[in-house]
C-alpha cells in the first residue's frame, strides 16, 4: 500500500494545497513571510532564506528580520510593526535589508492581517519587494534635483551682483555726462 493511499481523500487534499502554496510562495519574486497575532515569525519564504542565508529555523522569531535591517531603519521599523500589531491596520514601510553578501538592498515592506470568525488577528501575511533600483534612482533624482536648485541659487545671485554692477556702472556714466 503507498503511503498516499492510507490518507483520507481531505488529507491528501490538504497536502496538496500545502505543496502547490510552498511552490507558489517561493517561485514569486518576493520575500514571503508570516507571523503570529504577536508578531511572531512563523514562516519564511526560499527568497528569504536565498537572499539572507538563513535558514527558516534561524529566522523564526520575533527579531531576526529587524536585526538584518539597516541600523538606520531598525527604530523605524519596530515603531511602524509595532502600531500596525497594535491596531490591526495594514503595515508599509521602505527599508534597507542585509544580503548574505553583506551588501544593502531597499524593500517595500507590506502586510495583511488575517482574522478569525470573532475578528481577532489570526495571523499576519506579509511580503518584500526589492525596489533597490526604484530607490537608487529616486535618491539620485532627488540629488540632482538638489544640484540644480543650488545652481539656480547662484546664478540668481550671480544675476543680481551683474545687475547691481551694470546699475553702479550707468549711474557711474550718467554722473560723466553729466545728467
Amino acid at each position: 500500500m503507498l503511503p498516499s493511499e492510507s490518507l483520507s481523500s481531505e488529507e491528501q487534499i490538504r497536502q496538496q494545497a500545502e505543496a502547490q502554496f510552498r511552490l507558489f510562495a517561493d517561485f514569486i519574486p518576493q520575500l514571503v513571510w508570516f507571523t503570529d497575532p504577536t508578531g511572531f515569525h512563523t514562516y519564511f519564504n526560499q527568497r528569504w532564506i536565498d537572499f539572507t542565508g538563513y535558514s527558516l529555523e534561524d529566522s523564526v522569531g520575533p527579531d531576526m528580520w529587524n536585526n538584518l535591517l539597516h541600523p538606520d531603519d531598525q527604530q523605524r521599523a519596530r515603531q511602524v510593526w509595532g502600531h500596525s500589531l497594535a491596531t490591526g491596520e495594514f503595515y508599509e514601510i521602505e527599508y534597507r535589508f542585509k544580503s548574505k553578501a553583506g551588501d544593502y538592498r531597499w524593500f517595500l515592506g507590506q502586510a495583511q492581517p488575517q482574522y478569525d470568525e470573532n475578528g481577532q488577528i489570526r495571523q499576519w501575511f506579509g511580503t518584500c519587494t526589492d525596489i533597490h533600483d526604484q530607490k537608487l534612482t529616486e535618491l539620485a533624482l532627488r540629488r540632482r534635483e538638489q544640484e540644480l536648485e543650488r545652481a539656480y541659487a547662484d546664478l540668481e545671485v550671480k544675476v543680481t551682483f551683474r545687475n547691481l554692477e551694470l546699475e553702479r556702472q550707468v549711474q557711474e556714466l550718467q554722473k560723466r555726462l553729466g545728467s
